[in-house]
């Protein structure tokens, strides 16, 4: 087929000019906002960045395709795993084998996502992180065309959804603790007022160093269908 054929039969998806350019316009305001911060501005100073984010992340969404249900790429539209470890696909398939150890050692781990399949990036969240990803945002949005692929519109939903993050963990107010990975976390007072999440992962890397089993809780839906949820017991008068 000719170029000029292929041109003739491309037809730009519905909706798609108008989103282009919103987006590019929520992301111009973004990065004149970002340019405005520095390393010790306060909490309510991100607010409206993380907004602007969360406004542009769901444009992008609506210009990328949907996400698969599991977020793994072999089992797009398998069974969903309801309680799939963090850090893992949602994919029941692929987690069933490895917590068996018979998942293939060649694939790599998976990228830590949210419960829709985004990408979360890892701390600690500062400013300079925040402007990493914003950088990513803009030459990725700048390059897309009404004809750009959908695999590059994904990586710019996956580019501000990780800004996002950044963010919103820095626009939640500060604590005590001193913590660089959780900056909105609150405190342990049992540890010295220690970041309550990073002393919940030492407590667990103990007990699994002593070989104490961890019980992991199961969610109420879970139990529900396997018959296991107690009905609350009725108060009587005397």
């Amino acid at each position: 087929m000719s170029e000029t054929l292929r041109s003739q039969s491309y037809s730009v998806p519905t909706g798609r000019p108008f989103l282009l350019g919103e987006l590019r316009s929520k992301v111009a305001s973004i990065g004149d906002a970002v340019l405005g911060l520095w390393a010790d501005a306060h909490p309510a100073e991100y607010e409206p960045v993380a907004d602007d984010l969360y406004a542009a992340f769901r444009t992008a969404a609506n210009l990328a395709p949907p996400r698969s249900r599991t977020g793994c790429t072999t089992h797009p539209d398998g069974a969903v795993d309801p309680e799939a470890p963090q850090g893992w696909t949602r994919c029941l398939l692929c987690n069933s084998a490895r917590r068996r150890g018979t998942h293939p050692a060649d694939v790599p781990p998976p990228a830590r996502t949210n419960s829709l399949g985004y990408p979360v990036p890892d701390g600690p969240y500062d400013l300079p992180l925040l402007r990493h990803h914003l950088d990513a945002v803009n030459h990725l949005s700048y390059s897309l065309s009404l004809r750009s692929s959908d695999s590059e519109f994904a990586e710019v939903a996956d580019a501000l959804h990780q800004a996002f993050c950044v963010a919103r963990e820095l626009s939640r107010p500060r604590n005590t603790s001193g913590c660089n990975i959780h900056p909105g976390a609150p405190t342990d007072p049992t540890a010295g007022d220690a970041c309550i999440f990073c002393m919940g992962v030492e407590r667990r890397r103990a007990a699994e160093r002593a070989g104490i089993p961890v019980l992991v809780p199961r969610s109420p839906s879970v139990l529900a269908r396997r018959g296991r949820t107690r009905p609350s017991a009725r108060r009587t008068s005397l």
